[in-house]
């Protein structure tokens, strides 16, 4: 039998260095969304441009991402409906807080913060509307119309 060290692991792909990391939704990095995942079938493309470029779009995806959280249940980029526990909503939103470090280095808190708290709200409150109801109070904090808003919840919360 063959011994291996363990860099053997490290460098199992040809030798030509580590394996890249992988973070789930990372869809707003690629150049076109190849996920069907739920918050990529709820927000679409402001402009021509694919992946999220602009600050809106940013908000858009951070305030899916929350709405996701509602009934506790989201589609993976797989496609398969699993319970959306607070370790995933953490691991997504580490995922939008380095994209925000990245292009908008001034702006991201703001968002980051009230979609936590927001997450917060939802763990306490005891039914589907109260949740709802938070969201939406989000929603006007960061400046999303009540129509899209309502709009991307719908979307969101619809299973495949």
């Amino acid at each position: 039998m063959l011994f291996l060290p363990n860099t053997f692991r490290l460098f199992s792909n040809g030798w030509r260095g580590a394996a890249r990391t992988y973070f789930p939704h990372i869809y707003f990095e690629a150049a076109r969304p190849r996920t069907r995942d739920s918050v990529t079938k709820a927000v679409g493309e402001l402009d021509r441009k694919p992946g999220v470029t602009s600050f809106k779009e940013y908000k858009l995806v951070a305030f899916a991402q929350l709405a996701d959280y509602i009934d506790k249940l989201t589609v993976n980029h797989k496609g398969k409906v699993v319970r959306f526990t607070k370790k995933l909503f953490n691991g997504r939103m580490l995922v939008l807080i380095r994209l925000g470090k990245k292009k908008w280095p001034r702006k991201y808190k703001y968002v980051v913060n009230l979609i936590k708290k927001a997450a917060k709200e939802m763990d306490n409150a005891r039914s589907k509307a109260e949740r709802v109801k938070v969201a939406l109070e989000i929603a006007k904090k960061l400046r999303i119309p009540p129509k899209t808003a309502k709009s991307i919840i719908k979307k969101v919360n619809q299973r495949k």
